[in-house]
Formats: C-alpha cells, sequence, structure tokens
C-alpha cells in the first residue's frame, strides 16, 4: 500500500524553500543594490573626470567629446602618426643634444641683415675674383707662348753665348783681368815681360861690376799690391843679405847704377833686335852727384868701356870729378845775351 505524503508535510516544506529563496532573493538583491550603487557612484565620479578631462582637452561637454571620438581605422593612422612622431623626436632630441649645436646655440641670435650685406659683399669678391682668375688664365697661356718663344730664343742665342763667352775669356786673358789667372798681367805686358828679363840679364853684366858683385836685378810677376796689374815688376837681390827685395828700397846711388844698367842692357838687346845694328850715341843726364867717389868710378869705368867699343857716351852733369875722367866736354856758359856752348878738352883746360 503506497503512501502518499500528506499536504501539510510538503506545503511545510516548500514554505521553508521559499523562505529560502526570498532570503537569499533578498541577500542577492541587497548585494546587487549595492554594487549597484556602487556602480553608479564609479560611473559617476568616471563621468566626472571624463567631463574634466573632456575640458581639458578643449571640449566643453562630454558629448562632444564623444561626438569627437576616432574610429579603429583613425586611431590606427593616429598612433601610426604618433610612432613616427615620437621616432622624429627621438632623432632631433639626438641632433640638438650634439654639443656643437648647443655650442651654437649659446650664441648670439643671426643677424639677416648683417648676413644678407656679408653675402652681397662675398658675391662682390667672388665676381671680382671670377674675373681676376679668367685675367690671370689669358695672361698664363699668354706667358705659356712667351716661354716657348724665349725657349726658341735661347735655343738661338746659346751657340752665340758660347761665342761669347769665348771672347770674353780671351778679352780678360789679354786684358789681365782673368779670375783664373795667377796674376792680372796683360797678353802686352806678358810679352814685354819676355823682353824685360833680357834686358835684365844684359842689365846685370854691368851691374854686377858697378855694385863689385854685390846686386842682381831680377824680372818679377808677383800680385801687385791693390789689386794692381802685375808682369812688370823688378826685384833686386842683395848678396849681403841673400834676400830679394823691392828696388825702390835702394839708395839714390844705387838707384842710378842700377837705373843706367838696365839702360844699357835696353840698349844692348834693341841692337840684337835690330839685327846688330849698334846704337852708337847713349846720353845720361844727371845722376852722378847722388853717387861716392868709389862707386862714380866704377860707373865712369863701365861707360870707358863702352867707348872702347867705339860708342859714344854723353853724360850731362855738374859734378867735378867728372872734368878729370871726361876728356872732351861742351862747357854752356849762361850770360845776359843768351848761352853759349864751348869746346874743351883735357889739352885745352
Amino acid at each position: 500500500m503506497s503512501c502518499c505524503p500528506r499536504p501539510q508535510v510538503i506545503l511545510h516544506a516548500r514554505s521553508r524553500l521559499i523562505h529560502r529563496t526570498a532570503d537569499r532573493s533578498r541577500k542577492d538583491t541587497a548585494e546587487a543594490s549595492r554594487s549597484l550603487a556602487a556602480a553608479v557612484q564609479t560611473l559617476t565620479h568616471r563621468n566626472d573626470q571624463a567631463s574634466l578631462a573632456a575640458k581639458d582637452q578643449g571640449f566643453d561637454t562630454l558629448a562632444l567629446a564623444q561626438q569627437a571620438l576616432l574610429g579603429d581605422e583613425d586611431l590606427r593612422t593616429v598612433e601610426e602618426e604618433i610612432i613616427q612622431w615620437r621616432e622624429a623626436c627621438a632623432a632631433h632630441t639626438a641632433v640638438l643634444e650634439n654639443p656643437e649645436l648647443q655650442q651654437a646655440a649659446a650664441r648670439p641670435a643671426a643677424d639677416p641683415a648683417a648676413a644678407k650685406d656679408a653675402r652681397a659683399a662675398a658675391d662682390d669678391q667672388h665676381a671680382e675674383a671670377a674675373a681676376a682668375a679668367s685675367a690671370a688664365h689669358t695672361r698664363s697661356r699668354e706667358l705659356t707662348a712667351l716661354a716657348a718663344d724665349l725657349d726658341a730664343a735661347v735655343q738661338r742665342l746659346q751657340p752665340l753665348e758660347q761665342a761669347h763667352l769665348t771672347a770674353r775669356h780671351l778679352a780678360e786673358l789679354v786684358t789681365g783681368n782673368s779670375t783664373s789667372a795667377r796674376v792680372r798681367m796683360q797678353l802686352e805686358a806678358y810679352v814685354l815681360a819676355a823682353r824685360l828679363e833680357e834686358v835684365v840679364a844684359a842689365a846685370n853684366t854691368r851691374l854686377h861690376l858697378m855694385s863689385e858683385g854685390r846686386y842682381t836685378l831680377s824680372h818679377s810677376d808677383h800680385q801687385a799690391a791693390r789689386g794692381a796689374r802685375s808682369g812688370l815688376g823688378l826685384e833686386i837681390t842683395d848678396s849681403w843679405t841673400g834676400r830679394p827685395r823691392k828696388t825702390d828700397t835702394l839708395s839714390g846711388g844705387e838707384s842710378f847704377f842700377a837705373s843706367l844698367s838696365l839702360a844699357l842692357g835696353l840698349a844692348d838687346v834693341v841692337t840684337h833686335e835690330a839685327g846688330g845694328n849698334p846704337l852708337d850715341t847713349l846720353f845720361i843726364d844727371e845722376g852722378f852727384g847722388t853717387l861716392d867717389e868709389d862707386t862714380l868710378h866704377k860707373v865712369l869705368d863701365v861707360l870707358d868701356s863702352l867707348r872702347a867699343h867705339d860708342r859714344t857716351v854723353g853724360v850731362i852733369s855738374h859734378v867735378p870729378e867728372l872734368r878729370r875722367r871726361i876728356a872732351h866736354r861742351l862747357h854752356a856758359r849762361k850770360s845776359p845775351t843768351g848761352s853759349a856752348l864751348s869746346h874743351l878738352t883735357e889739352a885745352a883746360e
């Protein structure tokens, strides 16, 4: 026999279920109410923040800001632009952080007017420089042509220059001005020096007798003092000292018989060069007064030797000793009416 629950029991169970469900519903409703209140509060706060943000961005109301919202495609485009802007900003920031640019930025601001004037001046200078460069180029071409002409002229003149150098060298040698010459001797002096050596050799024959072997003349071509020309110098060697010295160191008497020896030597050389034709007459003017008695006798002995070889020797002097040694004399006497000559001989006197 089946047993069915009683209606009171079922109703009581359902009532408890309904009460439990109602309690849960009240709890859920309260919880939902609290969540809603929190959500409303959060929404209100967010709306307030959104309104402030919209105003900060220049929108008067939140609705206007919502109207300005972009779509997904537009947002992607803006995001790409932002990324590009950030990359460009990073690149520009790196450039701006360059120390040289920072130093340049610290300098005074540029003066456009002054820069414009400087640009105008630079343009003028450039124009002048361009004109100068063009002129220089033209002159360069002209100089190149002239250089070619000059080279051709030099090639033509080189033989003439060589001939000139040869002629100049010969002229310097002839005139005694050559730097390669040991002494400044002209060609004429060089030729005369050879004759002078002959004259000196002939003169030493008489000088040896007059000086009793003390003096000997010699030709000298030593460099003359103060750049004077050389080649016809004379030196005299004193056997007492054994050293040569200049002829201007001789005394008056010594100079006289040295000069007389040279004159006689010259006469001998001229006679030889003339093919043996003698110089029959020789005149000696003064100089005997500078000789001492012994030297005078030696000089007169030499002159007597010339007369012994058929030469006529004329002596012009006032020395009394000569009157005793010279047999034939012409005496010049002065008077108010003029001078008169008289022929005196040793017998007539």
